[in-house]
């Protein structure tokens, strides 16, 4: 019931553009991977993007968006058990990567509401302002094959960026945040990813209730007792 009901929450707003949170994650986390293959600066790209001019004769279905699907993951190979199977299999991935390619190609505003177009920036300022802490501290929590081949894990570590971000800098609660990375890490990676943004992610929120735990004690021990 939990799933159906997740299913059926409106994705669009009135305006007919994306309003969930997801979406502006999604978003982002788009916007630092490309910032990460150019080697710019994901805010400044993000602003690009958003004041691109449409190209002549440029339209947008909208109706696209209906048909997006944020929770659609991949999986284990499927067999089919005939040959018409397989082609109605393959004829529905292509119209999904179809509208996929449409919606995220799509100049932004087009896309998503204001509340979410501010939502990502604010993302992206969050990233952008943590970042060096966070290599330090993604290159203790990763396991050594991805440290190893960092050049191919360019989205699952721009995923640890963007989670990391969001709970120390706009402050959304740890177990939100690391139920979206893993969701984000099953939509856009594969093999083991998910599995392992996880274990990162928690292992870096038990250091982050670690220490401030630590400076608690201390804050305690140095106020002055009463006289």
């Amino acid at each position: 019931m939990a799933s159906s009901a997740k299913e059926m929450m409106p994705k669009i707003d009135k305006s007919g553009r994306f309003c969930s949170p997801r979406a502006a994650r999604e978003l982002a986390l788009l916007v630092v991977y490309a910032a990460c293959l150019e080697g710019s600066d994901p805010i400044r790209l993000f602003e690009k993007r958003l004041n691109s001019r449409r190209e002549p004769g440029y339209e947008f279905d909208k109706s696209s968006l209906l048909e997006y699907n944020h929770m659609s993951f991949g999986g284990p190979p499927v067999t089919t058990e005939t040959v018409e199977e397989a082609d109605e299999l393959l004829r529905s991935d292509e119209e999904e990567s179809a509208i996929e390619a449409e919606v995220l190609s799509a100049p932004p505003k087009l896309v998503y509401s204001k509340l979410l177009l501010r939502f990502t920036r604010k993302l992206l300022v969050a990233v952008v302002d943590k970042w060096d802490a966070h290599v330090h501290i993604i290159d203790k929590v990763v396991p050594p094959i991805w440290k190893d081949q960092p050049a191919g894990r360019i989205l699952e570590l721009s995923i640890l960026h963007l989670a990391m971000s969001e709970i120390t800098v706009v402050g959304t609660r740890h177990q939100i945040v690391i139920n979206e990375a893993v969701d984000l890490a099953k939509r856009f990676c594969d093999g083991a990813a998910p599995r392992i943004i996880n274990g990162c992610l928690r292992t870096f929120v038990r250091n982050l209730e670690g220490t401030a735990n630590i400076e608690a004690s201390k804050a305690s021990k140095e106020v002055p007792s009463e006289v």
